[in-house]
């Protein structure tokens, strides 16, 4: 578990992600398979907006 998520929640989502072009998945190993994620330009452009929500929603005790 992550944070309450499953494994399997997490990967799914992080395939989401790339799909959407907001991660960039990389092999690091095959063996035994190991792989990072990093944000894209696209996945960056959306920190700010991001960080815009959690000000707002702790401002207003959400």
């Amino acid at each position: 578990m992550l944070g309450g998520a499953s494994k399997k929640m997490v990967d799914q989502r992080l395939k989401e992600l790339e799909a959407e072009g907001m991660v960039l998945r990389k092999v690091i190993s095959d063996r035994p398979i190991a792989v990072s994620y990093e944000l894209t330009d696209f996945g960056r452009s959306a920190l700010k907006i991001l960080d815009d929500l959690r000000v707002w929603s702790e401002s207003n005790k959400l």
